[in-house]
């Protein structure tokens, strides 16, 4: 798939419609999520390809972080994206976003702050994140 300006991603997991995950969550590679997710959500950032893309019927209550994400369902909680955040129309968002690139398409909802990184943030995230993988 190609989204945009971005590179072409490649979708490794898909979390269907009817599947509920409870707990934390952590996959790598590219994610489609057209189900429910209570937890937190964290996609690996494997050579800068983590992408997430959300159905408009997906649901995250929890914290999601990812190089890449794309949402067009509902989130209850804090998003960060070290390189790219689009949020569409149907998209609903009750929570924080920091981000290095951003696009908010009309009609979209987001009840929080948007905080945009500079590049020793991002670089913490990254190395944060690649921490918790060691």
């Amino acid at each position: 798939m190609i989204f945009g300006r971005r590179k072409k991603i490649h979708i490794d997991t898909l979390i269907d419609k009817d599947m509920i995950i409870r707990g934390d969550t952590k996959v790598s590679g590219g994610v489609r999520l057209d189900g429910k997710i209570y937890g937190n959500f964290t996609v690996s950032n494997i050579d800068n390809n983590g992408m997430i893309v959300m159905g408009s019927e997906s649901l995250v209550k929890g914290n999601i972080l990812s190089n890449h994400i794309i949402i067009d369902g509902k989130v209850i909680g804090n998003i960060k994206s070290s390189e790219y955040i689009e949020i569409n129309s149907n998209a609903e968002i009750h929570g924080d976003i920091e981000y290095n690139n951003i696009e908010i398409h009309a009609g979209a909802k987001v009840i929080g702050s948007l905080k945009k990184m500079n590049q020793k943030e991002i670089g913490k995230v990254l190395k944060d994140e690649q921490d918790k993988n060691n």
